[in-house]
């Protein structure tokens, strides 16, 4: 039987019961990154093991990944079909199916980094987005925790300095930096992190524009020359950890409550292990004969000038996509982004305190 996502909210709230015993489930997961990745080998594995061990072995993981299940655009499906229990979504492959979520992931400019974004965006999502939840909902799918990633820079293969540079250049991207780079004369492109690696390798795209950490992740060191260090902004609406509505539904209340409470815990990790991985691969960077290239004060005047265009942005996108309710919702995003600089600025970045917080204001258990 298909369980409502509201009701199931509403059991995992409760407070924490006796466990009842009950018989083991193993929860497939499929995801498009390297199973050798950041993502995996220091948070998403760790999260399994963690659930897995507080269960007392009643909750097991069987992952794939690769994309050897489902890639980046199809593994919303393959969860509401029940192929996998679990996987790696992200809301901007999905504007149709998930498209409130989506605009609110467009607003990637707005996000300092990636903890605000973490703490912000759930706390958007699961206490002031009632159609964010309709429209999981809608496709079967219980969202768990959402991610934000480290700020993303320009990864190419050739220098970019100057704003002269950017012009003409073919660049994978989406949402608010596709914006960033048609305005900046450039030529935006969309296609999956994965089919960046063969874009460059083809010469179908000049730049990527992600995680530094994806030099070493999906190998980009082998065909990029040359990192813009500017900031452009923080992705905000990866949703590593979800499940399909029946699976969510055999859980206990207990298990579910362990879900989120080790969920956000993963999301503050993707935030933290990225951050490190980014600046790993910067660091790095010389050892592959890949430069590291400063932004010159016309690149940044440029940037800078087209962020103070972003909220009015959002709201045309807002217009043109119908979201119902945009100019409320993005007054309230544009709100807790603030209030969360101000959180994490205040723990200093510490893990758990972070993680405890959002667990406490923005998740839909804890209170």
């Amino acid at each position: 039987m298909k369980t409502a996502f509201k009701m199931t909210l509403g059991a995992a709230a409760l407070a924490l019961a006796p466990q009842i015993a009950m018989a083991e489930t193993e929860v497939t997961y499929s995801s498009w990154f390297p199973g050798s990745s950041t993502l995996h080998t220091k948070v998403l594995t760790p999260f399994f093991d963690r659930v897995t061990e507080a269960t007392g072995g009643e909750v097991t993981f069987k992952v794939f990944t690769d994309g050897t299940v489902a890639g980046g655009r199809n593994t919303l499906q393959a969860i509401r079909d029940g192929v996998a229990d679990m996987g790696l979504l992200a809301t901007s492959y999905h504007p149709g199916e998930l498209s409130t979520a989506a605009w609110l992931s467009e607003g990637s400019i707005l996000v300092r980094d990636a903890l605000v974004g973490a703490g912000a965006y759930n706390e958007m999502i699961f206490k002031h987005c009632p159609q964010c939840l309709d429209e999981m909902e809608a496709q079967g799918i219980v969202p768990i925790a959402y991610h934000a990633t480290p700020p993303y820079k320009t990864m190419c293969n050739k220098p970019v300095e100057t704003a002269e540079d950017m012009k003409g250049l073919r660049v994978r991207t989406f949402g608010s930096w596709a914006s960033w780079v048609n305005a900046a004369g450039g030529n935006a492109v969309t296609m999956t992190v994965p089919e960046a690696y063969e874009g460059l390798e083809r010469g179908q795209l000049d730049c990527v524009a992600g995680s530094a950490a994806w030099l070493i992740q999906f190998s980009l060191f082998d065909v990029v020359k040359d990192v813009s260090n500017l900031p452009i902004g923080t992705f905000a609406g990866g949703i590593p950890l979800n499940m399909n509505a029946d699976t969510w539904g055999d859980l206990s209340a207990e298990q579910q409550t362990l879900f989120y409470k080790e969920g956000i815990a993963a999301a503050v990790d993707v935030a933290v292990e990225f951050d490190a991985e980014d600046n790993q691969a910067l660091a790095e960077a010389g050892g592959h004969n890949v430069n590291v290239i400063e932004p010159a004060e016309d690149l940044k005047a440029a940037f800078a000038a087209f962020a103070e265009t972003e909220v009015d942005r959002m709201k045309a996108l807002a217009e043109q996509r119908e979201i119902a309710n945009a100019e409320t919702l993005l007054e309230t995003y544009l709100g807790l982004l603030k209030k969360w600089e101000g959180i994490v600025d205040e723990l200093d970045g510490d893990r758990d305190a972070i993680a405890a917080r959002i667990y406490q204001e923005a998740m839909p258990v804890g209170q």
